[in-house]
């Protein structure tokens, strides 16, 4: 029996469709052999290690950025509205862990949430096998008791992109890795936007970026878990409605159109856009 094919359009968020190229949303990806439902990797021994079948490839704490984080918020909020649930309290534990987040100051940042400094530390030193195999780096979005993600529709670019196997071979292995390098650089250039549009100065987002895929680390940072107040404050410049301000990125994001979108990118990201568009062609079953 034949497969309906998987567009492109249909694992990433809607918001996307206004301005996303068509050619990149049409794209046929469809993939049989890695799927998140049935992992390959936790039943496949050809591999150089298996993955825990309940942990699978989500022992990775991802970065969302600011107008996900505000969709998810707002979304959650609607949802809320509409069954009477308490308000600032989510049914859904991903989207409730981002609330603490939030309230606690774990990494929350005007541009986005980050995996705290602990975090990052433990993944930057943790050998190849506990990759897939290790709780302690299980994905704070992941519900484990569904077995699957809490925030699926808004998750990173890594979770998006990562297939330990492709139907295509090589050839789809290096098309999910040119469309990570294309998302990646979509999600950080829209990010930015907004924090443009909402009155930050170039070294204030630079600031930010300092805490995202830290490489060294002093002693303490090691174990740090979250912001200091002081730093909190300085980074956000004035913004104590941190829910507020993540809604208000989603709303700049949603409005943009194709045009505003093209200039956003620039030359590198609209050459990004047609590498994407090549390298699928190049796939071969």
């Amino acid at each position: 029996m034949s497969i309906s094919p998987l567009k492109l359009q249909t694992i990433l968020p809607p918001v996307y469709k206004g301005f996303i190229s068509s050619k990149i949303m049409s794209l046929d990806v469809t993939e049989t052999k890695a799927t998140c439902d049935n992992c390959l990797r936790a039943r496949d021994r050809r591999f150089s290690f298996t993955y825990k079948k309940e942990l699978k490839c989500c022992t990775f704490h991802p970065y969302l950025t600011n107008y996900a984080i505000g969709a998810l918020l707002e979304q959650d909020e609607i949802q809320q509205q509409s069954t009477g649930a308490h308000q600032g309290i989510s049914k859904n534990q991903g989207i409730q862990k981002i609330r603490n987040k939030i309230a606690e100051r774990e990494f929350a940042f005007p541009i986005g949430m980050m995996a705290p400094f602990d975090y990052q530390y433990a993944f930057l030193t943790k050998s190849d096998d506990q990759f897939g195999n290790d709780e302690n780096l299980l994905c704070p979005y992941y519900n484990r008791g569904q077995n699957r993600c809490d925030i699926w529709m808004f998750r990173g670019v890594v979770c998006t992109s990562f297939y330990c196997r492709s139907d295509y071979g090589q050839d789809g292995q290096k098309f999910w890795a040119v469309f990570s390098d294309y998302l990646s650089y979509v999600e950080m250039a829209l990010a930015e936007e907004c924090l443009v549009q909402m009155g930050f100065s170039p070294r204030d987002i630079s600031d930010q970026l300092e805490f995202l895929n830290k490489r060294e680390f002093e002693a303490e940072e090691t174990e740090q878990k979250q912001i200091s107040p002081a730093i909190d404050k300085s980074l956000w410049i004035g913004y104590d409605d941190k829910i507020s301000f993540y809604k208000k990125c989603f709303a700049i994001v949603k409005n943009l159109d194709r045009n505003q979108f093209k200039e956003i990118l620039g030359p590198q990201g609209l050459s990004l856009e047609k590498e994407v568009v090549e390298y699928a062609n190049r796939r071969k079953n």
